[in-house]
């Protein structure tokens, strides 16, 4: 996407270039997920936020935390020891990413609310 001058979106006060710069830093499989794992539990460590995430590969999960560390939104902290410790926590910038979890939650909640039925395949049930 390109600005353009005469764009009159929900999101024309920022511009949707800078939109989807944002989805670009955030985009993928997994970077959303390592976000929300980290932003919800805290500082962890890798092998629990490895744990948390399921069946991500180690390679995977050490590329998608240096680009995340690399976006400003992931900070690595390494405190030099050995055995090797290292955890990693959201910088300022990725705990402002959090709210679009908060709005995922109020959805969750009143998708299940009742007269709907929220399933875990991607359909809504019980909706016409």
């Amino acid at each position: 996407m390109h600005p353009h001058a005469d764009c009159n979106c929900r999101y024309a006060d920022v511009g949707c270039d800078k939109m989807e710069t944002v989805m670009d830093r955030i985009s993928g499989k997994w970077k959303m997920r390592i976000v929300f794992m980290v932003g919800a539990h805290g500082t962890l460590r890798y092998n629990e936020l490895r744990r948390l995430l399921g069946d991500i590969t180690h390679k995977m999960l050490s590329h998608q935390l240096k680009e995340l560390a690399a976006d400003g939104l992931v900070e690595r902290i390494d405190y030099h020891e050995t055995p090797p410790r290292v955890e990693y926590r959201l910088t300022p910038d990725g705990e402002d990413l959090m709210p679009i979890f908060d709005a995922m939650q109020a959805y969750i909640r009143r998708r299940m609310a009742p007269g709907h039925e929220f399933s875990t395949t991607g359909h809504s049930i019980g909706e016409n």
